[in-house]
């Protein structure tokens, strides 16, 4: 939607009028409208006054055209956006993985829609997040996808907002809110608590990293204690460090007979202890495929494609800044079973 004309009143402006009125050729104000970095900041306010004035708006039909025809483009030359961690690279690897399958994703869809997804870590520029705007800013880049951050320690991002359309994968905070795609954590506990319950749980346990918890908003906590057993707080865990020896009182008193988990290690450690608790009553809350545990496949995949429109579409209305208030599209998953292949959820 960057391109073309729109009723105002009973009649369309168009992009030569916009020009007209700003002294400026038809693409440059195309350019500027877009948040082109070869469009000086003069010339690009002149020429949103000007539009504004003339009550100028994109054009969804051309819109949906110029898409069409960037799709077409070789990948080379296709309009870039970035992909920004936040953390350094320590968090990639405690994460097993998960920031890259995310990015990859990403990319994929990127490229689906036309565009292509550049890399960048905030490590790279000594944390400083003016200098990684301003090489943005230099290779033209408008649209800025920020990576799930997986280390749990809070990430203070002085970023530019009003420059560029941003979103972000997951449920970070970044010191403020931003558009955002991610799981629904307490849609997700929901449902496995039901499904342990429809398979006979009466002495559930639930066993949650802290951390994670905090960054899911607490979700998969408060889910617990609005569906769960009647003395869900009692029979909940949350792992804060390791405390083996806690943890194995705890596990006495409760004598659970169903356990659902964030993570498959805390079920394994649980399996152990009661060898004999049905399978069907064992729930892992970030399911692998191939993995021993039936449990709730987050979708992330799906979810970074989602976020990766979320900044496109913002792209498309020539919008930059954070938009009042902020989308955030959540998504609760896929109940899968133990042993599942690679899913399609996109």
């Amino acid at each position: 939607m960057r391109e073309g004309a729109v009723v105002s009143g009973e009649r369309r402006v168009r992009l030569q009028e916009v020009a007209r009125a700003a002294g400026v050729s038809v693409s440059a104000v195309s350019y500027a409208l877009r948040g082109a970095a070869n469009i000086p900041e003069e010339t690009a306010a002149r020429v949103r006054a000007a539009a504004e004035q003339l009550g100028y708006r994109p054009n969804a039909r051309v819109g949906e055209l110029m898409a069409h025809i960037r799709r077409a483009k070789p990948l080379a030359s296709a309009e870039p956006l970035a992909f920004v961690y936040l953390e350094g690279a320590r968090s990639g690897a405690k994460a097993g993985g998960f920031s890259r399958k995310v990015e990859n994703a990403a990319r994929v869809h990127a490229a689906e829609r036309g565009y292509r997804l550049d890399t960048f870590r905030l490590a790279d520029v000594k944390g400083s997040a003016r200098r990684l705007a301003g090489i943005l800013r230099a290779r033209g880049i408008g649209g800025v996808l920020f990576a799930p951050m997986v280390s749990g320690e809070p990430v203070a991002v002085e970023w530019p907002w009003e420059e560029f359309a941003v979103a972000v994968v997951g449920m970070s905070e970044l010191g403020r809110a931003v558009p955002r795609a991610a799981h629904h954590h307490y849609e997700a506990m929901r449902e496995t608590w039901a499904r342990l319950a429809a398979a006979g749980a009466r002495r559930p346990v639930a066993m949650i990293d802290a951390a994670t918890n905090e960054r899911a908003h607490r979700g998969w906590e408060a889910a617990w204690r609005a569906f769960g057993p009647r003395d869900a707080g009692r029979r909940l865990w949350l792992q804060a460090e390791q405390r083996e020896a806690e943890r194995a009182a705890w596990w006495e008193r409760m004598k659970p007979d169903a356990v659902v988990a964030d993570q498959a290690e805390f079920l394994r450690w649980a399996v152990e202890r009661a060898p004999g608790m049905a399978a069907e009553r064992c729930a892992v809350l970030s399911w692998e495929p191939g993995g021993e545990f039936r449990g709730i496949d987050q979708g992330y995949d799906a979810i970074a494609a989602h976020a990766v429109d979320l900044l496109v579409t913002q792209l498309q209305r020539n919008e930059r800044g954070v938009p009042e208030p902020p989308s955030m599209l959540l998504f609760p998953g896929r109940w899968r079973e133990a042993g599942g292949g690679s899913p399609n959820v996109k």
